[in-house]
């Protein structure tokens, strides 16, 4: 095949991948638009002769960045309805947008593909090569991490040895599957071969079948840990406060008075805390205060008794900047606060703005936020929360980070008010893996999107609406069981296995070129040199 046709026919791929995002719904695809992938990669591509071993890698490289752009475009694609809604920018700008943005979260399977051709050419079997490939793509850092174990999460049977592995191991367990997949059918298609590509094949469906099994396992073992501990009657807060109201001083008491209602109701239906979604309440505070600020209405306004844990910003960080802070009010006072540590890429922060001055000083002067640097604990009742804000509960690094305060259930607080379509969806399809990798219930307070609680096997129990304001009253159960095996080591253990196997491979294959070489001066009569460069000892030099 032509170079034109590889690239249409993994952008095709690509967009099959894209079908299992909402409203389609088709999470087989995501198997199938990977096996298209390994299919394409284990392709013959033209290449002149003698190319050297860099162009050699580099050959899958457009294949993965354009089943990568493809993907992002159908997962991405409520992009530019933001830009259109909240700037003055037309809708071409936004269009333009999406597409930069597509390439640039494309990159991770651009550098899956690169891995899977070096493996490959280094004799790694082809599934496998696939598998490392991907697994090492997820480290690509991106601005909207998901992954196709994110996108798998309405199936919690297949994800639950990310406690085991985490979101990435699931995701190169998947890609395992669809590349025995791929070669298995390229097999089968010969005659002489065929056997082979059956068993391949049929080890796919093993490894499917292994996963149903264990996820079945665990499943069973996390509803009987649930079901013996105890549990918390908490309110989820979904204000509806738009996306631009909550910025217009004039519109902070409305603010405040419709969250106390809502926090009446809540408690009011039994709810021993009540949450309230990212950076809510709208009056800023000294970082560290203990009180409620002088002359704004109180968090605990009349006829609420708390405890409410919310979203806030607080001042006084480097800079004068601010942070994006959590903590929980009381009528003893605030709690400390937990401070955002992983900022949004170009809504919070710029990357490296903080070691390059002179990008702070063009791009990042207008936002104003910094990171924190420490995980805390916020303890409400017999609820010992870890807090994840925004797009954190996205992130495997964060989730293990919250761990280290051994929590009983995490709190992810967002505000969705900017986005419309399926992001919140999404959102919440890549926040469900966290529950799954620490083993905790997760309940999520979301503004103008899907305020939800999941459960420590990845099962969303109960979700709001976007649509209004209203609460949604959960009853998460309160986990203190050990951490998981993911939780203590990360993704270490894995990424070294994966680092060996690479370096295994490159050794091989060394020494498989360095063969016929010693062969041919053996059958010339020269002695062969040794692995050093040097004559055997005792030989004379030719």
């Amino acid at each position: 095949m032509t170079k034109t046709k590889h690239s249409a026919l993994a952008a095709g791929a690509g967009l099959v991948v894209g079908l299992a995002a909402p409203p389609v719904d088709a999470y087989p695809a995501l198997w199938l638009g990977m096996a298209c992938l390994a299919w394409l990669l284990e392709s013959d591509t033209p290449l002149p002769p003698f190319a050297s071993r860099a162009r050699v890698a580099l050959s899958g490289a457009r294949r993965g960045l354009v089943f990568g752009a493809a993907a992002n475009l159908v997962a991405l694609r409520f992009i530019p309805g933001v830009i259109a809604r909240f700037t003055p920018l037309p809708w071409v700008a936004g269009a333009l947008a999406l597409g930069l943005l597509a390439v640039f979260e494309g990159l991770r399977w651009m550098v899956a593909a690169v891995a899977c051709e070096t493996l490959a050419r280094a004799r790694v079997p082809r599934p496998v090569a696939f598998a490392a490939g991907v697994y090492a793509g997820t480290f690509v850092p991106t601005m909207l991490p998901w992954t196709v174990a994110g996108g798998a999460s309405p199936w919690p049977v297949v994800v639950q040895l990310a406690d085991l592995v985490g979101e990435r191991g699931v995701s190169a367990l998947m890609a395992l599957t669809a590349g025995l997949l791929a070669t298995g059918v390229r097999r089968s298609l010969g005659r002489e071969t065929r056997a082979r590509g059956v068993a391949l094949v049929a080890g796919a469906l093993a490894v499917v079948g292994a996963q149903i099994a264990y996820g079945a396992v665990r499943l069973h073992g996390v509803d009987a840990e649930r079901a013996s501990a105890a549990s918390a009657a908490v309110g989820l807060v979904q204000p509806g406060v738009g996306a631009s109201t909550r910025w217009e001083p004039e519109r902070a008491p409305e603010i405040v008075a419709t969250l106390s209602d809502l926090t009446r109701f809540s408690e009011a239906h039994g709810a021993a805390l009540t949450i309230w979604p990212e950076a809510a309440y709208p009056y800023p505070l000294p970082h560290g205060s203990r009180a409620e600020p002088a002359g704004a209405p109180p968090i605990l306004g009349r006829g609420v008794r708390g405890p409410v844990l919310t979203g806030l910003l607080t001042t006084g960080g480097p800079g004068g900047s601010a942070f994006n802070s959590v903590l929980v009010a009381t009528r003893a006072g605030l709690s400390d606060s937990y401070d955002k540590r992983h900022l949004l890429w170009f809504g919070e922060t710029v990357p490296l703005a903080d070691r390059i001055p002179l990008l702070r000083e063009i791009f990042a002067r207008g936002l104003g936020l910094a990171p924190g640097h420490r995980s805390v604990a916020l303890e409400a009742g017999p609820v010992r929360a870890a807090t994840l804000v925004c797009y954190e509960d996205t992130l495997p690094e964060a989730g293990r980070e919250a761990m280290e305060d051994r929590p009983t259930l995490l709190v992810n607080v967002t505000n969705d008010a900017w986005f419309d379509g399926p992001e919140s969806e999404l959102h919440l399809r890549m926040a469900a893996l966290r529950a799954v990798e620490l083993r905790r219930d997760m309940v999520r307070a979301v503004n103008r999107g899907v305020p939800s609680w999941v459960d420590a096997a990845g099962r969303v129990l109960a979700r709001g609406s976007p649509d209004f304001a209203a609460v949604l009253l959960t009853h998460p159960a309160l986990l203190s069981t050990a951490p998981t095996l993911y939780a203590r080591y990360g993704d270490a253990p894995w990424a070294l296995a994966s680092l060996l196997l690479a370096n295994l491979a490159v050794w091989r294959e060394a020494r498989r070129r360095r063969e016929p070489r010693r062969l041919a001066l053996e059958h010339e009569g020269r002695p062969a040199a040794s692995r050093g460069g040097r004559p055997p000892a005792g030989a004379r030099a030719p």
